[in-house]
């Protein structure tokens, strides 16, 4: 049977979402311009603020913008949502996520 299977750029996000909720370290997502406001806490019904997601047949562009908690190695906590969102995206769309940045926007004091 031939057919096509077409993953949204919504569909990813909502797996990147999930992912970073997930993550140590990270306690907000942030606006990509700065101009736009300060940054959230993280929530499910903010899911999509700070992701963005950009394909094409071949490629999976990924960019997210996020607060990450004080006092922990900034690098450390980046390293790991970057290979979490990597492995769950992959995983979860069979497709391989070509590039990831990851823009730490803040720091902020965990409540």
């Amino acid at each position: 049977m031939e057919g096509n299977l077409v993953v949204t750029d919504r569909a990813v996000g909502d797996i990147v979402g999930w992912t970073v909720l997930e993550c140590y370290g990270v306690v907000g997502m942030a606006s990509p311009s700065l101009r736009q406001g300060v940054a959230s806490l993280l929530s499910r019904d903010r899911l999509h603020q700070g992701i963005r997601v950009d394909q094409d047949p071949d490629q999976l562009r990924i960019k997210l913008y996020i607060i990450v908690e004080y006092g922990l190695n900034v690098a450390e906590v980046a390293g790991n949502v970057r290979s979490q969102v990597a492995y769950n995206v992959e995983k979860m769309t069979g497709r391989p996520v070509t590039t990831l940045q990851i823009y730490v926007q803040g720091v902020r004091v965990g409540e």
